[in-house]
């Protein structure tokens, strides 16, 4: 069973800013960069966003800056102008589809599920538990040799 809670993820509004700030913060040495990355959030819906990944031990921080699309989850808590860095969500990894699907449902239960899809050769859904805890929960499936063994670990 896995118990891999290990994403801190914020939103913001300038991406290369936020991701200067967190760095320098953090003492994280850099971040793999995904520029426009268009992903789909749900049956016909794509989203297009800024992102950036790196850990720090084991810690991975995220770095999402909506850019168009489907991505009215990443806007909240961002202003309508001006610079924010923003916490969002904390994100959940497990590694076994089926325990993945286990707590889908007991989420879906709790909580409403503004978008979830297949992408990327994993899968992931965010649920909005801001009511009880002031930010998004997010879990996510994706297999070894995923796009996540190439993010930069300091």
């Amino acid at each position: 069973m896995s118990d891999n809670y290990y994403q801190y993820a914020y939103v913001t509004t300038d991406w290369k800013r936020a991701m200067e700030d967190i760095a320098r913060t953090h003492d994280i040495g850099g971040f793999m960069e995904m520029p426009e990355s268009e992903f789909d959030t749900g049956e016909g819906r794509k989203a297009v966003c800024h992102f950036a990944l790196a850990y720090k031990n084991d810690l991975q921080f995220e770095i999402i800056q909506p850019l168009s699309g489907n991505a009215s989850v990443y806007h909240w808590g961002l202003p309508e102008e001006g610079y924010a860095t923003r916490f969002h969500h904390l994100g959940r990894h497990f590694e076994d589809r089926a325990e993945f699907d286990g707590h889908l449902a007991s989420a879906k239960a709790r909580w409403a599920l503004p978008i979830a899809a297949d992408t990327q050769g994993g899968t992931y859904a965010y649920f909005d538990a801001r009511a009880d805890f002031g930010h998004f929960i997010e879990y996510f499936c994706f297999p070894k040799g995923s796009h996540l063994d190439a993010v930069p670990r300091f």
